[in-house]
């Protein structure tokens, strides 16, 4: 792992005290506060930040309950798991929405990137379909999660698929081992717990991306099934929260984001078809999908 994790040293940080840190045969030093942080193995390393962070109160009790206890795990390697969204427990149907995104996202996270040199990191990684996905695009790829389970299970199965580009980092996304390192970075299907979370998280964003970095993330879109959210119908989306267009705009407003450009998306069909581009135009769109820019202006 050292001759890889050597390539990134740069792009990390302590999550503590934001300073850099160094790599030694069995883990990383913090050059500032002399914190350590354990790797495992060839391809795994564990930066989390000291104590979890105080979620507001607005935070659903159900997220804080989870991420408390994601948190105090101790990592073990686990050759049974499975990640949420694991290709092997999900639905065909499922499935296939879920690579029209990956599709759809493509485009967005690779322009203006040099290819083959670029680092892409996502950083709410879960069952890693965008990071098998995109690794050919990349000189590396930085799947991270707080999970141990679904990061036992991606790291697995990246050996299994003998891809050799892609580092897996345990991380806490509010506190991140990141400061304006990164260039391109993905955040999908995970601004969705509501006011608590989504404006600490987007604001987490922003401080992790370079001058000239580019993110992509998205929100589920409250007119996709307007029904189900006054009630008519059942809600399948329970505590987490979806946005209209309006709201998204403050969101990214107040994390002071630049040069935001959506791109509707609409999971249901299949835009690299006639039939499909025509018939998702009056279709509200599943996601709402925006490329930003980082909040710091370079000089």
């Amino acid at each position: 792992m050292s001759a890889r994790l050597q390539t990134i040293l740069e792009l990390l940080s302590c999550p503590d005290d934001g300073q850099p840190l160094r790599l030694t045969k069995a883990q990383l030093l913090c050059s500032g506060c002399g914190r350590s942080f354990p790797l495992h193995g060839e391809d795994l390393a564990e930066i989390l930040p000291t104590r979890p962070v105080q979620l507001p109160i607005s935070t659903s009790a159900e997220y804080r309950s989870a991420y408390l206890r994601l948190f105090e795990q101790q990592f073990k390697q686990d050759s049974d798991c499975l990640a949420w969204g694991a290709e092997e427990t999900a639905t065909a149907g499922w499935l296939r929405k879920r690579r029209r995104q990956v599709s759809a996202v493509l485009p967005l996270i690779t322009e203006g990137a040099e290819l083959n040199t670029s680092v892409l990191c996502d950083i709410a990684a879960g069952a890693g379909h965008y990071t098998f996905a995109y690794a050919p695009k990349f000189r590396l790829v930085l799947h991270c999660d707080l999970s141990v389970q679904n990061l036992s299970y991606v790291s697995r199965k990246a050996r299994e698929q003998h891809l050799n580009n892609i580092l897996f980092l345990r991380i806490d996304y509010f506190r991140p081992p990141f400061r304006q390192s990164l260039d391109r970075l993905l955040c999908l299907d995970t601004l969705i717990r509501g006011d608590g979370h989504d404006p600490m998280l987007l604001k987490s964003i922003t401080r992790c991306l370079k001058p000239t970095g580019t993110a992509v993330i998205d929100f589920h879109n409250w007119w996709h099934n307007p029904l189900r959210r006054l009630g008519i119908l059942p809600d399948n989306f329970r505590s987490n929260r979806s946005y209209r267009r309006s709201e998204t705009k403050t969101l990214l407003r107040e994390a002071a984001f630049r040069d935001a450009r959506v791109f509707p998306f609409v999971q249901e069909c299949d835009l690299s078809r006639r039939i499909g581009r025509i018939c998702s135009k009056p279709i509200p769109s599943t996601r709402i999908i925006y490329q930003v820019r980082s909040a710091v202006v370079p000089s």
